[in-house]
């Protein structure tokens, strides 16, 4: 995906942020994993992933790790697109198997000078939530 299209996702609240948001979706993780950003406001980010083969555990399901990647990186656009953070902590919950494609939805629960608190859900095509985690940022002083 080009600035371009990654632009024509953004709210125009968030868009001079785009250089950094460019940068995040191409991280050669995110980039190895598949995850494609749907939208991006300032209080939402929404991504989604196809579980291939590759990415499924040995009973044939999304392996967590996979899952959680996607919780991962959603919730690093929210919290980096603005300023600069690093993950301090996450709890994840889940609830179902994953199989297909699977969304995530961050959301701030609470932001600081210090430390920033994201919830991130992800959700089955049929829209049945598969996991859910809160994730804390720490902001970085630059």
């Amino acid at each position: 995906m080009n600035a371009d299209e990654l632009r024509s996702r953004m709210d125009d609240d968030v868009v001079q942020y785009l250089d950094s948001v460019v940068d995040m979706y191409n991280a050669p993780f995110a980039r190895m994993m598949g995850i494609e950003i749907v939208s991006i406001s300032k209080d939402e980010v929404v991504c989604e992933m196809e579980l291939r083969p590759d990415l499924m555990n040995s009973m044939g399901r999304g392996h967590g790790g996979s899952v959680y990647a996607l919780i991962d990186h959603t919730f690093a656009i929210l919290c980096n697109m603005m300023h600069p953070c690093t993950g301090q902590s996450s709890t994840v919950n889940y609830y179902r198997p994953a199989q297909g494609k699977i969304r995530s939805v961050a959301r701030p629960v609470n932001r600081s000078k210090s430390l920033e608190v994201y919830e991130v859900r992800v959700f089955s095509e049929e829209g049945k939530l598969i996991a859910s985690a809160m994730n804390t940022a720490f902001v970085l002083k630059v």
